[in-house]
């Protein structure tokens, strides 16, 4: 619990000297450079240790800034932000971060000019940008690259996670309102502000749009290096070496997971399942040789009973957030054959965010999931559980489902549950 001089500005500006000079410590007992805004900075480390002074310097940090800037320059600020996620898109849409060379410079003119747009707005949209560090202009109306646009040109997945975040998903979260007006006791796959404003679901915008569905892909690629050190609990809370047989991979995709706990433990064997056949064509076309005859590939739909006998486990990952409660237990009675002819101590993982409660995490990393689940709302009319509604949708499902261990202390969840007989 807070105490009022932790609370305060000299407190908050105390705790945020000693968890960098901490935060240093760190850095140099293990010979990694400090962060700096130079173009050859690298991204901190992911580590266990880090994240946890990050977190407590963060919300330090959020704090004292919204201390000294107060409730009304702060929601003033907040309120603007969708014009600058605009000017974004703007740069991403005219390629603002491919013109500008990476180790040169260019003016706003020739940038203008090679973009297609105006020298007055080009100018505008560069400054503003540069407020945020994107963008530098060392000499008048001569741009050059900071750490953050240079990352932008260099990393065409992650260029795609924030153009697809602008050009889909924001536009759909500025309709929540007038679906939630209009259905505010429904919501669904067919029936969420990403329909009403692009008039179909996610699954068939991007069946019908081929460049945005490879630009979407290229961004779920971007997202999965970017979460790398959500899998921790994953691989290191539950015991897989403990296993002997073969692990179904319900939604799989790619296989990418399944490929990674096939090369760690060679006791498992790993079935994809997955109903685009797109992504398993994928998956097996880049499997090494080494894991052909462990990780094979299979269609099907997670909705359809499970024909997959004496499974050493079954792994759903990141499924079932983009489903309403009714789907969630379609998908949960689902698995219920493949337990049934499995072994009474063959587990069923799930491998999700699990929402806290109200408070037990600090605030910034709350926020995180809370985003995240505030995605799923707009783009498919899904969300994000805590560990009591995920027992409630799977009683629904089966009264013999029981959750035996719950790992939330990470962004990414693990439930472990049987089938009890």
């Amino acid at each position: 619990m807070a105490t009022q001089e932790s609370e305060s500005i000299l407190g908050l500006a105390q705790n945020i000297l000693n968890l960098t000079q901490d935060l240093t410590k760190y850095l140099q007992a293990n010979n990694l450079v400090a962060p700096t805004f130079s173009l050859e900075s690298q991204d901190p480390p992911a580590t266990l240790e880090y994240r946890e002074i990050h977190a407590g310097l963060k919300t330090s940090l959020e704090d004292l800034q919204r201390l000294i800037d107060g409730p009304r320059k702060w929601l003033r600020e907040f309120c603007c932000t969708g014009y600058d996620l605009g000017l974004v898109q703007v740069a991403l849409d005219f390629e603002f971060f491919q013109l500008v060379p990476a180790h040169g410079s260019i003016t706003i003119d020739e940038l203008a000019e090679k973009a297609g747009l105006d020298a007055d707005r080009t100018g505008r949209i560069i400054r503003q940008l540069m407020t945020y560090r994107i963008f530098e202009e060392h000499q008048p109306r001569v741009i050059s690259h900071s750490n953050t646009s240079l990352l932008m040109q260099q990393d065409e997945e992650l260029r795609s996670v924030v153009h697809y975040s602008l050009d889909e998903m924001l536009k759909a979260a500025a309709d929540c309102n007038i679906t939630f007006k209009a259905h505010p006791y429904e919501c669904h796959q067919n029936l969420n502000p990403f329909v009403t404003r692009h008039g179909v679901g996610i699954f068939e915008f991007y069946k019908n749009d081929p460049a945005k569905a490879r630009r979407f892909a290229k961004a779920m690629a971007g997202l999965r290096k970017m979460d790398r050190h959500l899998d921790y609990l994953l691989y290191d809370s539950f015991n897989w070496g403990a296993l002997n047989g073969t692990v179904v991979d319900c939604g799989g995709g790619n296989g990418h997971i399944s490929k990674s706990l096939a090369e760690a433990y060679p006791n498992i064997k790993c079935i994809v399942q997955d109903s685009n056949a797109d992504m398993l064509a994928e998956g097996k076309e880049s499997l090494s040789p080494e894991l052909a005859d462990r990780v094979t590939y299979s269609k099907h739909s997670f909705f359809d009973p499970q024909p997959v006998k004496d499974a050493a486990a079954f792994l759903i990952r990141q499924c079932t957030h983009n489903w309403a409660d009714k789907d969630v237990v379609r998908i949960f009675k689902g698995f219920v054959p493949g337990l049934e002819n499995s072994s009474p101590n063959t587990p069923l993982l799930i491998n999700d965010i699990i929402i806290p409660e109200p408070g037990v995490w600090p605030r910034h990393q709350e926020r995180v999931v809370r985003q995240v689940d505030s995605v799923m709302i707009v783009n498919c009319g899904g969300k994000q559980r805590t560990k009591a509604e995920f027992e409630q949708l799977l009683k629904e499902a089966d009264s013999r489902y029981e959750i035996r261990n719950v790992f939330d202390n990470g962004p990414l969840g693990l439930l472990e549950v049987y089938l009890k007989r």
